[in-house]
């Protein structure tokens, strides 16, 4: 009898499409997202209060709220819109993009928004919803976990708002034009040359290969397991979301948000490496220091931290969020099989802190310093 021998490719390295977006298409829509979103979403990120605070005394009374009533629940249909823009014919740039939008038929719209903002694969379903059969809706909101079920009140609020407005896609396309134009347009030159400096970069260092290493990479150290129904990714340098990054899957395209590196961003020669000063930041405090002790001890998750430290689950997060902008902690994502729940894993990155501790002597000057009183 022959012997059947069996090849393991569960972890053969996939193997997918990976392109890069370099225009600040999607940084006008994280601009909105970052800034008027209810949920704290900002805490961690580079930019700050003052820059959130300039923005919205920049945005219109009447703009901001067309701004929060297109977001629907949880702001979220505007991260859906943005995947739903990688649809449109390239080059994917403001003016373009903004002008197929407005083309768009409103029923091709809804069909996306309800379809991806929702967790059913029920495409028939999604098609009654989207042509306005309320009871599909409501099957399709309070379709998931509990999480989803409980904001289906306001998605199905929402829903209906969308339903009794014509032209919905020329009023997503409007309202993406006017912040551009009164709002963003303040920032658009510097934040569009950093972000063009970071897809060249990216293109140059070669973006194909495996996609798990890649995404590890740009976004400093997110360990992801990327789904089979994956078929594609796209790369997006952000400045808005520095220095934290966002992953999310579309209709088998995974988006990864990744903070603009130090070096594509003009500052002052004089100054210390933003990098090095969020580092050294993250070390400064006694609870995010025991959190990195327990690291190097080996990976563990939010429960067994939040259970050390004796805090909440929200503050253990935030110090979590930190030490991850720093780029020091890997992040992955834990599935049942493997660790017999969902959700992030944890495990500390030594690189970081050994670089940060030379480019520190390097830049106060140490070892010339020690010749000098030599």
């Amino acid at each position: 009898m022959t012997e059947q021998r069996v090849r393991d490719l569960t972890s053969v390295p996939r193997r997918l499409p990976i392109e890069i977006e370099g225009n600040v298409t999607h940084e006008i829509i994280l601009t909105m997202w970052s800034v008027f979103s209810s949920k704290d979403t900002n805490a961690a990120q580079d930019l700050g209060q003052v820059w959130i605070d300039k923005v919205k005394e920049l945005t219109a009374e009447d703009l901001q709220g067309e701004i929060v009533r297109l977001g629907g629940p949880y702001f979220y249909m505007w991260l859906v819109l943005g995947s739903f823009l990688l649809s449109a014919p390239h080059p994917h740039d403001p003016e373009h993009v903004v002008d197929w939008l407005s083309s768009v038929d409103d029923l091709r719209l809804r069909r996306w928004l309800l379809g991806e903002s929702s967790h059913s694969d029920n495409q028939a379903l999604i098609e009654q919803a989207a042509g306005g059969d309320m009871e599909a809706v409501r099957e399709l909101v309070t379709a998931g976990d509990d999480s989803h079920k409980k904001a289906a009140g306001e998605m199905l609020e929402y829903v209906e708002w969308m339903f009794s407005v014509e032209g919905l896609a020329q009023r997503y396309a409007y309202v993406l034009s006017r912040f551009r134009s009164e709002v963003f347009v303040e920032f658009e030159d510097e934040f569009a040359g950093a972000i063009a400096r970071a897809a060249a970069a990216r293109r140059a260092s070669g973006a194909q290969g495996d996609a798990k290493t890649v995404i590890e990479e740009v976004t400093a150290g997110i360990e992801f397991d990327i789904p089979l129904g994956v078929r594609r990714v796209v790369l997006i340098p952000s400045v808005v979301t520095r220095p934290l990054s966002l992953i999310d899957e579309y209709r088998g395209t995974l988006l990864v948000y990744y903070a603009v590196a130090d070096e594509f961003i003009d500052s002052d020669p004089e100054a210390p490496p933003s990098w090095l000063v969020r580092t050294y930041k993250a070390l400064s405090d006694e609870r995010r220091l025991r959190i990195l002790r327990r690291l190097s001890e080996g990976e563990t998750n939010l429960d067994e931290l939040t259970d050390m430290l004796g805090l909440s689950k929200s503050t253990v997060h935030h110090h979590i969020s930190i030490l991850r902008g720093a780029g020091l902690i890997r992040v992955r994502m834990a599935t049942e099989v493997d660790s017999g729940a969902k959700g992030k894993c944890y495990a500390l990155r030594d690189r970081p802190l050994n670089d940060a501790m030379g480019f520190l002597d390097s830049y106060l000057r140490i070892e010339e310093a020690g010749e000098m009183h030599a």
